[in-house]
């Protein structure tokens, strides 16, 4: 795959076919182009921050007393994604690619109800620290006889117990190999984001961004957030080179991860790696504070993410721009794996 065709052949109208639960150049010629870029994605097509951001991460409200019950279903459901003239079978979390993402804090217990909708046996495998071997929800449950719940039955349902002891980021993914191995359960879209807050830590916007190798039949190869355009960067300069700024626009969050954030605001990104294979990340403009590395940047601001590999970093917009992230493996984001943040 060269991730080279036609950019709109893939780039427009990405959709589920069942709806989910829920500094360039210099002077005024610079500012006129920037100002008439954020015209053109705000004002003339009708974009709005809340209608291009993704969803806010779900859970309970921060602040609240310590020892709180929080609650969570999450469904597994087959469904097929259309990418312009391409389809493919993905299985999901509530019908979206990644699941929602679950926020708890230090002293909750986290309860989460899944209830498998799919034709095969699913289930719910953490990677929190601390938790009792019958919500481990792998084939150790099984082989011991302790928790056989946890490998869910179709058309079954479990519920997983928490009591959450350390703040971080964390994330689950189906630990089934029923009909196509584990690899292939977690490829085909069942994994999502835990993230357990500290309540004595500053409250700061946080984001989740999943690097991963998209489901088979999909038209990008490489994937952030299941989202990919083939071609990359040189993809999105040819559909602007076709169709202006309202031909970039309608890939955000479609087949572009996008993020609108404004100058001066600060906030933290979740990073994993998904996959099998190594990726990276790279954002341009700004500082990779990193969480793994006691809050001091990465070297060259790049991010290595080893399979299953994860890291926060806390990231402060300085100057405006439309910056784009991307796995610096050049070739895998040739093939898909890009995104923007849009800074405002």
């Amino acid at each position: 795959m060269t991730g080279l065709e036609d950019p709109k052949r893939y780039g427009i109208g990405m959709r589920r076919a069942r709806p989910s639960e829920r500094p360039a150049a210099s002077g005024r010629r610079a500012a006129f182009a920037f100002a008439t870029t954020f015209l053109l994605l705000g004002t003339a097509i009708g974009l709005t921050v809340d209608q291009v951001n993704p969803p806010p991460l779900l859970g309970g409200a921060t602040g609240a007393p310590m020892g709180r019950e929080v609650n969570y279903t999450l469904t597994v459901e087959e469904i097929t994604l259309t990418q312009g003239d391409a389809s493919w079978p993905a299985w999901t979390f509530n019908g979206q690619v990644p699941g929602p993402t679950l926020t708890a804090e230090v002293g909750d217990t986290l309860n989460v109800r899944v209830i498998n909708n799919g034709t095969k046996v699913h289930s719910f495998h953490t990677h929190l620290t601390v938790y009792n071997f019958t919500m481990d929800g792998s084939q150790a449950n099984t082989i011991s006889g302790k928790g056989t719940g946890a490998m869910i039955a179709p058309g079954a349902e479990y519920t997983y117990t928490f009591h959450l002891t350390e703040p971080g980021l964390f994330y689950y993914h189906c630990h089934s190999a029923d009909g196509a191995h584990i690899q292939m359960h977690i490829r085909m879209g069942l994994y999502g984001a835990i993230v357990v807050r500290d309540p004595n830590q500053p409250v700061l916007r946080e984001e989740v961004i999943f690097y991963a190798e998209a489901q088979p039949g999909a038209p990008a190869f490489y994937v952030i957030n299941n989202r990919g355009i083939p071609g990359g960067e040189h993809a999105l300069e040819a559909v602007y080179g076709e169709q202006g700024f309202a031909g970039v626009a309608a890939l955000l969050n479609v087949a572009v991860t996008a993020f609108f954030f404004k100058v001066g605001e600060t906030v933290k990104l979740h990073l994993v790696n998904i996959g099998d294979i190594y990726h990276s990340h790279h954002g341009h403009g700004h500082s990779h504070v990193s969480t793994n590395l006691g809050g001091r940047p990465w070297v060259a601001n790049v991010v290595p993410l080893v399979p299953g590999a994860a890291d926060t970093l806390t990231v402060t917009f300085k100057e405006p721009g439309l910056w784009l992230f991307h796995c610096h493996v050049v070739s895998h984001a040739d093939n898909g794996m890009i995104g923007l943040f849009i800074v405002e």
